[in-house]
């Protein structure tokens, strides 16, 4: 950046030099054999002067590219210890727009703020500097006031409400790359509901908006435009009136006379480039601003950077957990305990709203709890760092990310040095691998964005076999076969429930059928653990449990 000033601060002082004695060779030389000499001066100046020119782009532009590349990085890595709790009331398409946009906007502050406002300073100074020595100190002191202006004043008229308007319109190009993003995943039923003109009528609403908004910013930047030219314009006519002065008291000849004119109106530019520097400027920090914020906020969990010891098994200890979440005034877990032995195969029912997510997140640790402690292995988990976390308990959830790349590309996300034995022993364990060489591909095959070329049952399986391929101390399943037809789910349940004695298993049930051999079933219902035991005892005790069963069984009837 240092490189990138300088070489404009010069760059400029010569665009200010080389009209000046370009006037001064006219009106001294004419015609005179030594003004061949001279335009050599002034090609080599003019040669100076693009080379000057090159060596300012390439490293501010380098400078910046660089640290927006940096950017981008440390803007995903402060999303990863907000996901996913901390970003649920975050809006996808805004959030990219903020790691990509945003950072984006970033960009002219590194490559065109820093340099043009030290040549914004410096060079009318140095401009003054020039005309005070070689024509008049009378002149540079007349000249130096109007520049100066133009840099301290016009960038704060109505500063307070640009740094507002900069901001809502960053808001506003983030709610719009929300709603895009949202019509495009959500096509399929915008289509069903034939409420394309309603999204239309969104976005056509948030355009609006933000012409409004942009309409706003233009005219403070014509103001300020307006006011720099007046101030430019005021600067060649008080040159002028003083030179003039000057000149008819016999102190400044006719080149003297001209060159100041010139400068005074030259000397002016590199201030003048202030009207669009702040422009940039405002917006770009509006948008560092949105990154900020983003940055500053504190992740709903912190890991320490090394875990105390490694988890000894798969056994999991509730211990009188209680969760509250900040927008519920009931509590989703209340004084839940239980001890879960390892390689056991245990599920967790309850009809909705009963707790069963809050406890997978605690599981996970998504999420910590109010109150209590959760321990894998005889480890609190917040005692582990995330490597030794994330490789001990893997959860396949009920919607599954998939990822756009070929099925192998999903699956290595899991174990990325994984051989291809081990992806077809994953995917046949998920009852997935007949269909998945039935493709003119196989696990080459692309599967489109969110999985959407895939069944819902087709991502869940894929979802349970990259799993499967982490080979994971505890196993959680929520509700990770839902979208299975019953003999399909048997088929994956049955080759899970062959991971006994391997691993733990701990299954979200939805349909209570495919959980009556469980070791142990937990029942929670409004946040509280009601009932424990297996699935004979629980209908015989007559309790939440047995009601879920019959209910049940009144569905499959």
């Amino acid at each position: 950046m240092a490189a990138s000033a300088t070489a404009r601060v010069i760059n400029q002082g010569l665009g200010v030099a080389i009209p000046a004695v370009a006037v001064v060779t006219v009106i001294e030389f004419g015609a005179d054999s030594s003004v061949g000499n001279l335009l050599l001066v002034l090609g080599a100046m003019a040669v100076a002067k693009g080379t000057l020119r090159y060596v300012e782009q390439f490293t501010g532009h380098a400078v910046a590219f660089r640290l927006l590349a940096d950017l981008r990085v440390d803007a995903y890595r402060t999303l990863v210890p907000l996901a996913p709790a901390g970003l649920e009331d975050e809006r996808t398409g805004d959030l990219v727009n903020r790691v990509i946009g945003d950072i984006d906007r970033v960009e002219p502050f590194y490559a065109h703020t820093l340099a043009p406002m030290a040549s914004a300073v410096l060079v009318p100074i140095l401009a003054a500097v020039g005309l005070a020595v070689w024509v008049d100190p009378a002149v540079g002191l007349a000249f130096v006031a109007f520049p100066l202006l133009m840099v301290v004043v016009a960038p704060w008229i109505r500063a307070r409400r640009v740094a507002t308007l900069s901001r809502e319109a960053r808001d506003q190009s983030g709610e719009t790359a929300a709603l895009f993003t949202d019509a495009v995943q959500g096509a399929r039923d915008v289509v069903v509901f034939g409420a394309e003109g309603v999204i239309s009528g969104q976005v056509e609403a948030l355009s609006t908006t933000g012409a409004e908004v942009r309409t706003s910013l233009s005219r403070v930047a014509a103001a300020r435009s307006g006011i720099g030219d007046l101030l430019a314009g005021a600067a060649v006519v008080v040159v002028t009136l003083v030179v003039l002065d000057l000149f008819d008291a016999g102190v400044l000849d006719l080149a003297a006379v001209a060159a100041a004119i010139v400068v005074a109106w030259v000397g002016t530019g590199p201030a003048r480039a202030v009207e669009d520097i702040v422009a940039d400027l405002e917006q770009a920090l509006a948008a560092a601003g949105r990154l900020f914020e983003l940055s500053d906020r504190q992740p709903p969990v912190t890991f320490p950077t090394e875990s105390t010891r490694a988890p000894s098994d798969g056994s999991v200890l509730i211990e009188d957990v209680s969760v509250r979440h900040a927008h519920s005034d009931t509590p989703s877990l209340e004084a839940v305990a239980a001890a879960i032995p390892d390689t056991a195969y245990v599920a967790v029912v309850g009809p909705s709203g009963s707790g069963k997510s809050t406890l997978v997140e605690l599981l996970m640790r998504f999420r910590d709890p109010d109150g209590g402690r959760v321990s894998l292995g005889g480890v609190g988990l917040t005692d582990l760092n995330p490597a030794d976390l994330r490789t001990s308990v893997t959860l396949v959830a009920q919607r599954p990310d998939i990822f756009y790349g070929s099925i192998a590309s999903n699956l290595l996300l899991a174990h990325p040095e994984a051989s291809e034995d081990e992806l077809w022993t994953a995917l046949n364990s998920a009852a997935l691998g007949d269909w998945v060489r039935s493709l003119p591909h196989g696990l080459h095959t692309t599967i489109g964005e969110l999985g959407e070329t895939l069944s819902g049952g087709q991502r869940q399986r894929l979802a349970i076999a990259r799993a499967l391929l982490r080979d994971p101390k505890v196993l959680i399943l929520d509700e990770a076969t839902s979208e299975l037809d019953l003999d399909t789910e048997r088929r994956v349940l049955s080759a899970i429930a062959k991971e006994r004695g391997r691993r733990t298993v701990i299954v979200v049930a939805h349909r209570l059928d495919t959980v009556t051999d469980a070791d142990e079933i937990l029942v929670l219902d409004g946040g509280h653990l009601v009932e424990r035991g297996r699935h004979e005892d629980l209908v015989a005790a007559n309790g939440v449990y047995a009601g879920l069963w019959r209910r049940h069984l009144d569905v499959i009837e």
